[in-house]
């Protein structure tokens, strides 16, 4: 594992003039950034539902089950090591280089899972494709987040999520086929990729060259050793970017158990009831993305108690706002299935309760996850996730062929409650 430098200076490192929006400011923006993109990403599994039938939605959900898992591994979680690489030891560049390779073995790897499974090779693929374009979408909006700019995020999720939905939706009504659904998805990932993503991080990183230029004229002489290349930081990022892939596949185990019990039916009912309580997990991931680089600068500064004062207030504020979202699953659960996808789906108001305790559970991960990632324990985040993923696969082998969609829902509040016990212990002694 790559160690952090350790000089008697940080590395100097140029920003922006622009003043620094306040802590408030950006929990603000990133709500409205993750819950835009949250509910456009919903909608479009709820335009599958109005426009095609529930094997099309079973399809689209494993799509997904298959595709994000893939990309999440071979994303390596750049972003969150661009975001804690406090000496600056690798420039964007870098990042942006090992992204775009990672990329593209991910498609491939999906490619080859299609081939070797047998699976819907179109929906299956584009799917996979369009998280491949947000991946790569993904490592510019880390350099943003570096610079505490969720304003900036929340623009480019929001018109990722609006083109996504747009053109998914007018290729599913002019041709009745969920394969160009999902080539609909691709194409609005591609878009705000270029369109949005590249160009707003852009303007960061010329900014930041010209200042660059001004406080360090370039030196003639070169030094007698190079600094790391693209295999030092795929070393570094090598844990975590595993912990992130073992976390997706986690969450999608239940998914591949009800695939394989009940079908595509069956899994459609299970992904339209999670697609509800998504949000959640989103809005958590907003406040966690925002907590990020403050945790890690508080790090730096040496501000343990603040540190760890921090870290207790976000949790606290998540555990009141999951009771109170169970409480209202609970009341209005049925209501809001039968309203979102039809009368059908009425009937999993209990799975959607139970799916939203185990949201509720998950959501204290985001927070320790990033008071983790903050203090580079990014080995112990990989051996945590393992141990996550075994239990659940073990709780979806017992419950989903016994109950069903109902046991599936159990098996990922299982997941939740493992994950998160055992992150607060390997956090506990660093506070």
């Amino acid at each position: 594992m790559t160690q952090l430098r350790s000089p008697k200076t940080p590395v100097r490192h140029a920003a922006p003039s622009k003043r620094r929006p306040s802590f408030a400011g950006n929990v603000g923006w990133g709500l409205v950034g993750n819950a835009g993109y949250a509910l456009c990403q919903w909608l479009v599994l709820v335009v599958v539902a109005r426009l095609g039938t529930e094997s099309m939605v079973g399809d689209y959900a494993l799509g997904l089950a298959v595709g994000a898992p893939v990309v999440l591994l071979a994303n390596l979680s750049l972003r969150t090591v661009l975001v804690t690489d406090t000496f600056h030891e690798h420039p964007f560049r870098r990042y942006l280089r090992v992204r775009l390779a990672g990329m593209a073995a991910a498609t491939a790897a999906i490619g080859v899972a299609v081939w070797a499974f047998d699976l819907p090779p179109a929906v299956v693929v584009l799917v996979g494709l369009a998280k491949a374009f947000d991946g790569v979408g993904d490592i510019y909006l880390g350099l943003l987040q570096r610079h505490h700019d969720q304003r900036g995020i929340a623009v480019a999720q929001l018109a990722n999520g609006a083109l996504t939905i747009a053109l998914t939706g007018v290729l599913l009504a002019a041709t009745g086929s969920v394969a160009w659904a999902a080539a609909g998805s691709a194409m609005g990932s591609l878009i705000a990729w270029l369109g949005f993503c590249a160009p707003l991080a852009s303007r960061l990183l010329d900014a930041t060259a010209k200042a660059s230029l001004k406080a360090d004229p370039p030196k003639r002489h070169t030094h007698r050793f190079s600094p790391p290349g693209p295999g030092a930081l795929v070393w570094t990022a090598l844990p975590l970017g595993l912990a992130s892939g073992i976390t997706s596949l986690t969450a999608n185990v239940p998914r591949y158990a009800l695939q394989d019990r009940l079908g595509a039916a069956a899994l459609g009912a299970f992904a339209a009831a999670g697609y509800l309580v998504l949000t959640g997990n989103l809005l958590v991931s907003a406040v966690a993305q925002t907590l990020l680089p403050r945790l890690v600068e508080l790090r730096a500064a040496g501000a343990r108690e603040r540190f760890a004062a921090l870290v207790r207030q976000s949790l606290i504020g998540i555990t009141v706002a999951g009771v109170v979202a169970v409480w209202a699953a609970e009341l209005f659960g049925a209501k809001v299935l039968r309203a979102v996808y039809g009368e059908e789906y009425a009937d999993e108001a209990g799975t959607l309760t139970v799916l939203t305790i185990a949201t509720a559970v998950a959501a204290s991960c985001f927070v320790l996850d990033a008071a983790l990632s903050a203090v580079r324990r990014f080995t112990g985040q990989l051996a945590v996730n393992a141990a996550v993923l075994a239990a659940t696969i073990l709780a979806a082998l017992v419950l989903v062929p016994r109950y069903g969609i109902a046991g599936a829902a159990w098996a990922t509040v299982a997941a939740a409650a493992v994950h998160a016990g055992l992150k607060w212990e390997l956090l506990r002694r660093d506070l």
